[in-house]
């Protein structure tokens, strides 16, 4: 039991990880999309201040000033440059001052930008019809930068002058803004982790509760189907070794075409239950010696469908449906039910149809005797590409001679054989089955 349980442990406490480090990833993207968006905020609303700032002293100097104040916008522009270099927040790259008329009073740039000529004429160009504004300057040489077209009214609402420029945010004020959301997303994916790892131990205890309850339920849904299976088998017959050597031999062949090990779950389930439906089908018919007339034999092969509906009312057993309503469907389209045609039935069901055969043929049944392995081999070929797929009969005819040597007069080995495919199967690992 431990070993099973630790697996699921394993592999839910793995999930839980893993669930978590996509919530911290979740968290921390959210977070960081937040952020990025206040960030833009934060610096739309810097710029913005910066131009009022600016818009405010040209106002100033226009009203306080006894002089006419047009001759001393220069220094304005000038003091802005002398400080910029000073300021933390960011600095106008350029920037130019016109009077109602729209002529330049003064102007400053930053020759140290490269190609700022280009940056200012591109600039003018989108400012021409945008008489007041602040908007992302949208291009490939300046990071945070701001387009600012700004009227400059006297108290009466005249227009006394139109500021326009480029701002832009500094290096170190981007640096610490960045820092500042790496530091939040990391303190947020952080806290996720840390909360994961707080709630660890009842995690392990829910798990260890939760593996228990699981192994119980695989165990008592394997015992129902060897049961179930073994009852059908013994309604019919004196024994359900039957069951167990069909189950080993569609496992062996489908073990030698590398099935998938899912498939080879959904076979053994199968296998098992492949006749369950001759419940539903009547003793007189059922145990009747000798050939069943037709109408007998129309009632005899709802044992198909009976056995359909049995399983696919358990969710568990509902992968079993691609034997148990498939094995008696011939390769060239003349079975039953649906009449199903070459590689339309499901490859299960083709693998199980062949197993079925042989030890049929190999064993003795009341109305008849056993063959030999040769004798059956032979029918088998002679099915082939009618009743039998043609490469499964080839890949079974190799081991058939040495399965029936092993198993078909021992009982007592079958069922050692198929409790070693049970444990190899469904409970080496039971983790495996978790969905």
């Amino acid at each position: 039991m431990e070993p099973r349980a630790l697996s699921i442990q394993k592999k839910l406490i793995f999930r839980s990880l893993a669930l978590a480090v996509v919530l911290s990833l979740l968290v921390g993207c959210l977070v960081f999309v937040q952020q990025v968006s206040e960030l833009e905020d934060e610096i739309f609303e810097r710029t913005q201040l910066s131009a009022e700032l600016l818009k405010n002293r040209v106002r100033d100097q226009a009203v306080m000033t006894q002089t006419p104040w047009q001759i001393n916008v220069q220094n304005i522009l000038d003091d802005l440059k002398n400080t910029a270099p000073s300021s933390r927040l960011g600095q106008f790259i350029w920037v130019s001052i016109r009077d109602s008329e729209n002529q330049e009073l003064a102007s400053a740039a930053d020759e140290t930008i490269p190609d700022i000529d280009r940056l200012i004429s591109l600039a003018t160009q989108q400012l021409l019809q945008k008489p007041t504004t602040i908007e992302s300057f949208e291009n490939h040489a300046l990071k945070y930068s701001f387009l600012i077209s700004q009227t400059v009214n006297d108290a009466n609402g005249h227009t006394l002058a139109r500021i326009q420029g480029i701002y832009q945010i500094s290096q170190a004020m981007q640096n610490a803004l960045w820092q500042h959301i790496f530091v939040v997303v990391g303190f947020s994916v952080l806290i996720v982790i840390l909360t994961t790892g707080l709630n660890y131990p009842l995690f392990r205890s829910l798990f260890s509760d939760l593996s228990r309850l699981s192994i119980h339920l695989l165990d008592a849904n394997l015992e129902t189907v060897q049961g179930l299976g073994s009852a059908i088998a013994k309604r019919d017959s004196d024994t359900d070794a039957h069951n167990f050597r069909v189950t080993i031999y569609a496992v062996r062949l489908a073990e030698r075409i590398a099935l998938d090990p899912d498939k080879i779950r959904s076979l053994i389930k199968g296998a098992f239950l492949h006749d369950v439906g001759k419940i539903g089908v009547r003793d007189h018919i059922l145990l009747k010696q000798g050939r069943l007339d037709v109408d007998e034999f129309t009632i005899m092969k709802t044992h198909v469908l009976h056995g359909l509906d049995i399983v696919n009312k358990c969710p568990w057993l509902q992968d079993a449906a691609e034997v148990v309503g498939n094995h008696h469907e011939k390769f060239d389209g003349s079975g039953y039910y649906q009449g199903l045609k070459g590689e339309d039935i499901p490859i299960l069901a083709r693998i199980f149809a062949i197993v079925d055969v042989f030890d049929a043929l190999t064993s003795v049944r009341p109305y008849k005797t056993a063959m030999t392995v040769d004798e059956s081999i032979e029918i088998l070929q002679q099915g082939v590409n009618t009743h039998f797929d043609p490469r499964l009969t080839l890949e079974f005819v190799a081991i058939a001679p040495k399965l029936y040597q092993q198993f078909s007069k021992n009982d007592e080995a079958a069922h050692l054989e198929l409790d070693k495919i049970i444990q190899r199967y469904f409970k080496g690992d039971i983790g495996e089955h978790l969905a």
